[in-house]
């Protein structure tokens, strides 16, 4: 199989740099460190059931999380992949979920979403599954690391998808920072 012509400019792109953005570096270097706890702390087979069961079992952070989280979800939802994506059925469940509770209106942001976009996720039906908080934050974040360790949201040279892939990771970073430091604090068990 061959790489298509957007992957091998996205390695080349890397590659010519001296080093990854600070933001994409930072996200890596901090979602290794709850990768280490979430690994120890279920018994989940799957990656992301580890992910969302320390949603579930740390659902006491969410109160301090929820300056940051307003601002990661105040934007289009978390795309499934490049550019225009849209979010997968789960993301934007977990997504409307969490501006239901911190009363933000979602119609803003839905006329204000990239009209392709907007297009494909109108398509989407949400979920019947009922999101804890910080399982639903704990959802989106996985999908910004997904995007960005399988090469799907690396663009991060110039447009608007630079712009927001580095504000997703630096957001995803800030927030991740926050969940660590609990831990490390002993306030997590």
């Amino acid at each position: 199989m061959t790489a298509t012509k957007d992957v091998k400019e996205t390695i080349s792109n890397w590659l010519r740099s001296e080093e990854y953005p600070d933001a994409f570096s930072r996200f890596f270097t901090l979602w290794t460190l709850l990768n280490l706890y979430y690994n120890q702390s279920s018994q989940k087979d799957h990656e992301l059931d580890r992910v969302l069961d320390f949603g579930r079992q740390n659902e006491k952070l969410f109160p301090f999380l929820k300056e940051l989280t307003a601002r990661m979800i105040v934007t289009e939802c978390v795309g499934n992949g490049k550019e225009i994506q849209p979010p997968n059925s789960f993301v934007k469940t977990a997504t409307l979920h969490l501006r239901g509770v911190l009363g933000i209106d979602t119609k803003p942001i839905c006329e204000n979403c990239r009209q392709a976009k907007r297009q494909h996720c109108e398509k989407i039906a949400c979920e019947t599954y009922v999101y804890g908080n910080m399982e639903a934050v704990a959802r989106i974040l996985y999908q910004i690391r997904c995007n960005l360790f399988h090469g799907d949201k690396t663009e991060y040279l110039d447009g608007f998808q630079a712009q927001r892939n580095r504000f997703l990771v630096k957001i995803g970073s800030e927030i991740v920072k926050q969940i660590l430091s609990s831990i490390s604090s002993d306030s997590l068990p």
